[in-house]
């Protein structure tokens, strides 16, 4: 009876034993592969002047050593600013869409379950603004620029598996344009991340 009783026991601890070992994070391992993406929202509003802006940045990266990936992204966002001048009740939108296409680079930092991490990318850049005023109903001015974009990030990434991570970051980005001032942005952004293992996939 004893010993049916240990064996009962030795089966439970083996069983939570193997639960916890499939929880450890073994995804940034040399050969691993990550897919997945980042977004981030955000709105202002002051006085006479409310500005949105929503990006997408799916990416693509190989771990070439134990939790340092290099891989390539790309990025689409759109933002619109509208403003009132109030001398004549005029209201001015200004639409702008903005793609990205590069490497990047990342590191992970530890081996527990949360590990903090820092990550840079850049690449070549295109952005386009269409601009439009109440009184016409029409398009005032089209512009299109060709440049470069470049930044860094800085957060923690969480994971839930050996193949899901929830990733939240504060970043900066510098872009710079064809006769533009170069302009540069901070925020915040949340990501879901995919871990596969090259190994198992071919």
């Amino acid at each position: 009876m004893f010993a049916k009783v240990h064996k009962g026991i030795g089966w439970i601890l083996t069983t939570a034993l193997l639960a916890v070992v499939s929880l450890l994070p073994a995804q940034t391992e040399k050969g691993m592969y990550s897919i997945g993406g980042s977004t981030n929202i955000s709105e202002a509003i002051q006085s006479t002047t409310n500005t949105f802006s929503l990006a997408l940045s799916p990416s693509f990266g190989v771990f070439v050593i134990r939790n340092f990936a290099v891989g390539g992204t790309y990025s689409f966002s759109v933002g619109s600013t509208r403003t009132l001048n109030t001398s004549n009740d005029v209201h001015t939108t200004t639409t702008s869409f903005t793609t990205l296409v590069g490497p990047f680079l990342k590191y992970y930092i530890g081996k527990k379950t949360m590990k903090p991490f820092v990550s840079a990318n850049g690449g070549y850049s295109v952005y386009t603004s269409i601009r439009s005023t109440s009184s016409s109903g029409s398009i005032a001015s089209l512009t299109n620029y060709d440049g470069a974009q470049w930044g860094g990030s800085a957060g923690i990434a969480y994971f839930f598996n050996p193949h899901v991570s929830l990733e939240s970051a504060l970043y900066i980005t510098t872009s710079a344009y064809q006769t533009q001032i170069p302009t540069t942005r901070f925020g915040f952004s949340l990501g879901l991340y995919a871990f596969l293992d090259k190994k198992k996939t071919e």
